[in-house]
């Protein structure tokens, strides 16, 4: 017995004592090898770095990859761009680049000649002539700036087409950049040089405007030649020989059909014609093969509703001659004298 006693308390000396190799039992306070302890012992400020290990071998960090070219990421190098030459495998990319113009000047652009015109009318509806001038001329020049601006986009679009066109007939195409703007910049110069008969007198959208505010002013008289509403300039042809220009015709708002003024018009898109609504379904409700002859005197066209479409700014100036023959007879009626 005594000797058991004794073992039992060599081995509690044995747990009370530290091991021999220092490693302590319960909660351990040496850190793992894994572990990396900055310079002031703390933890928290900085990340502990590990190192990973496979087979034996320590296994190390891979550098930061080396950045793409800009190449490789699709990156234009703006730059150098100028020195590179194109060839036909990017002139689908300069194709894109022109129906983007084409894009923007027809769906946004052109947008505004028509709110430009409306507001010109309108103004002319509701102001006397004599009083309109300065407000009208203000009008005037800004649908000027728009067909400028309109010019440069086309210039832009013309201009990228004829690079594509290059590029499909395996041409190369060296310093694209500086030719680009070279071409726009020689073409704009040349339209900048004309005189304003030249560049808006041959403009169909100048001329409707011109005519819009003539025919609102001026109910039922003749439309003059374009060039008679811009002055002419050092350049231009005599005013002797612009005599010979045939004028508009005059617009008397009626239908061909009934022969009364046009209720909710519709123009046809092959002849010009114009027709009230109701009256033209009726004419064409039992369609004919090859189409049905146009209504209108004279004319050979062969009509179908397909063909015929509202037309919003005829509508406007018939409501505009309606209220300006109206003003027109209460001014005669206040005149007349009564015995």
């Amino acid at each position: 017995m005594p000797a058991a006693s004794s073992s039992r308390k060599r081995a509690s000396r044995a747990r009370r004592e530290p091991s021999d190799d220092r490693i302590e039992e319960g909660d351990p306070t040496q850190r793992n090898n894994d572990d990396v302890v900055n310079g002031d012992g703390s933890e928290d400020e900085q990340p502990a770095r590990r190192m990973k290990k496979g087979r034996g071998q320590a296994v190390q960090r891979d550098p930061d990859p080396v950045d793409q070219s800009d190449d490789e990421n699709g990156i234009i190098d703006l730059e150098n761009f100028c020195d590179q030459p194109l060839d036909r495998k990017e002139s689908t990319k300069l194709h894109g680049i022109a129906q983007d113009w084409e894009m923007i000047r027809k769906q946004i652009h052109q947008s505004s000649f028509s709110l430009v015109k409306n507001i010109a009318m309108s103004l002319a509806d509701v102001m006397e002539v004599d009083q309109s001038t300065q407000a009208l001329d203000e009008v005037d020049a800004i649908m000027r700036d728009l067909l400028d601006i309109d010019k440069e986009m086309i210039s832009h679009e013309q201009t990228l087409k004829e690079l594509h066109q290059k590029l499909l007939l395996e041409e190369r195409v060296e310093d694209v950049m500086n030719k680009y703007e070279k071409a726009v910049k020689e073409d704009m110069d040349q339209y900048r040089s004309r005189t304003s008969r030249q560049k808006y007198g041959s403009s169909e959208v100048y001329t409707q405007f011109k005519q819009g505010i003539f025919e609102v002013q001026n109910p039922g008289i003749g439309i003059p030649p374009i060039n008679e509403f811009i002055p002419r300039e050092e350049g231009d042809a005599s005013d002797d020989e612009d005599d010979l220009e045939v004028g508009g015709i005059t617009q008397d708002y009626k239908c061909p059909l009934t022969l009364t003024t046009l209720v909710n018009p519709m123009t046809s898109k092959i002849c010009g014609h114009s027709f009230s609504e109701a009256a033209i379904r009726e004419f064409l409700k039992n369609p004919k093969a090859g189409g049905t002859p146009c209504p209108a005197a004279g004319c050979t066209k062969r009509l179908t509703m397909a063909v015929i479409q509202p037309d919003k700014d005829l509508e406007k100036k018939v409501k505009i001659a309606a209220r300006k023959r109206q003003r027109q007879e209460e001014d005669s009626d206040d005149g007349e004298v009564i015995e």
